[in-house]
């Protein structure tokens, strides 16, 4: 059972050993610029994703495809799954590393991820293979809580050459909640990160 605790700077913690994995190894090829040290609310969106994961979990772990371009932080990092490729082999090894039956999972670009956004899901799963954020283009697979039971459905989608995060997770026993009421984002493209964008 998990259980969020008060702390003292009004956040919650999470009971047990459960980690977060934020999954830093995409190619930024649309961005056309590294995403993870793009500057947010005076943060980095690295600092940030992390800021927020360690308000709620008490390990956070990095997973990336090149860990030598990470190897300067102060932080565990997971080598993604070879069998795979995009963030399915992210978070298969977030799964194969994962040493409890669940575990939090999320990208480095969703600067909205928020410590409320993450106790909703605390809360509300019921042992789902996959309890995550719903957008209205249908699941959010990069922000949810993963059951260790999910790999073998992953392993199975990897040996097939099909790497769709949501069809796979379609095939899981899935559930979701709706996003927050706000804004939600997600940064693939420069004109993402205009002003207009942020503050339209």
């Amino acid at each position: 059972m998990i259980y969020p605790l008060p702390t003292g700077n009004g956040f919650f913690m999470i009971e047990e050993n459960l980690n977060a994995y934020i999954l830093v190894g995409g190619s930024s090829r649309r961005m056309g610029t590294d995403k993870l040290y793009l500057q947010f609310e005076g943060q980095t969106l690295l600092e940030r994703a992390i800021t927020t994961c360690e308000t709620c979990f008490k390990e956070v772990k990095l997973v990336a495809r090149n860990l030598s371009s990470l190897s300067s932080l102060d932080y565990e990092l997971v080598q993604d799954n070879p069998s795979a490729k995009g963030p399915m082999a992210g978070i298969i090894a977030a799964l194969e590393d994962c040493k409890t039956a669940i575990c939090f999972v999320t990208a480095v670009d969703l600067p909205d991820l928020s410590h409320k956004v993450i106790e909703s899901l605390i809360y509300q799963y019921k042992d789902q293979q996959y309890f995550g954020l719903l957008e209205a283009k249908g699941l959010q697979p990069l922000c949810a809580i993963y059951h260790k039971s999910a790999l073998k459905n992953f392993y199975q989608f990897a040996r097939n050459g099909d790497f769709r995060m949501t069809e796979a997770v379609k095939a899981l026993d899935h559930a979701g909640i709706a996003l927050p009421s706000d804004r939600w984002r997600n940064l693939n493209y420069p004109q993402d990160l205009a002003i207009e964008y942020f503050n339209g």
